[in-house]
């Protein structure tokens, strides 16, 4: 079994792999979730080029938050600077997005699938499902763990009363005015490669789809790091030791968290 399904299936978590059809209204094995072993070989053998995922609830003990990095990097922070747990509970980085899983609350949460809790973060909960590392993942459609070690940690109670809140579960919650920041700009994805002696870094839209500026050419991997560091990327738990890994390998993407003023810069040059 793949290593990363196996991560999951050692948490007895409930996943399964995303097959999507034309036909279908709704994620077609979302309902056979399962942490049996033989029954996830069974599926990675059959859905080979398949993404994969954890059904969020009280059967796998879990629910996530999804954060869109374009628009949610000042959210991310200022939940950050009112929780300390956000950047040491279980977390997945995918294209332009990041996934923080939550203990399943004891007395579970009163609304289901998912909502908006403010621009550019979701609730994902009892009836939903969150991606999580696995095979049949392309550059474009890659997830990681940042930490596949990490503990899911239960929800604090500022959090809870964030979600409840929100939800009309309790009055009188803590909902904080959450506003996109005058600086913020789009997260820019940073692929870089070396090619004999030189490496060659590439700059996207977060997504990772359109080119940003041209090619830039550099004969040290060390502009690389440097690159990530003024780019605000090791904000990030274990991406410094994830970018140095991709360093001895050769090849990489890294989010780079641009002020404005280094955005324009970037564009510009």
């Amino acid at each position: 079994m793949n290593s990363e399904l196996l991560s999951a299936v050692q948490r007895e978590w409930r996943i399964l792999p995303l097959i999507h059809s034309r036909h279908a209204t709704a994620q077609p094995l979302l309902n056979h979730a399962t942490s049996n072993e033989a029954q996830v070989e069974q599926w990675e053998t059959r859905y080979p080029d398949c993404r994969w995922a954890v059904a969020t609830g009280s059967e796998s003990r879990i629910f996530a938050l999804h954060f869109t990095l374009d628009t949610a990097v000042t959210t991310m922070r200022e939940f950050g600077e009112l929780d300390s747990d956000l950047s040491r509970t279980l977390q997945v980085q995918g294209p332009n997005e990041i996934v923080i899983f939550w203990e399943w609350p004891a007395l579970g949460l009163s609304t289901s699938g998912q909502g908006t809790l403010a621009t550019g973060v979701r609730l994902i909960e009892a009836g939903a499902y969150a991606p999580i590392p696995g095979p049949g993942m392309s550059a474009d459609r890659h997830y990681e763990y940042l930490d596949r070690e990490a503990p899911v940690l239960p929800p604090s109670e500022w959090m809870m009363d964030l979600i409840l809140g929100h939800s009309g579960g309790h009055g009188g919650a803590r909902i904080l005015p959450f506003r996109r920041s005058a600086n913020a700009v789009p997260c820019v994805l940073l692929s870089f490669e070396r090619r004999g002696d030189r490496w060659y870094c590439d700059f996207y839209e977060g997504a990772g789809t359109a080119k940003v500026r041209k090619t830039l050419c550099y004969g040290s991997s060390d502009k690389v790091v440097s690159l990530a560091v003024k780019g605000g990327a090791f904000a990030r738990p274990n991406t410094r030791c994830n970018l140095f890994a991709a360093i001895e390998v050769g090849r990489g993407r890294i989010l780079l968290n641009l002020t404005s003023d280094q955005y324009k810069k970037l564009i510009a040059a």
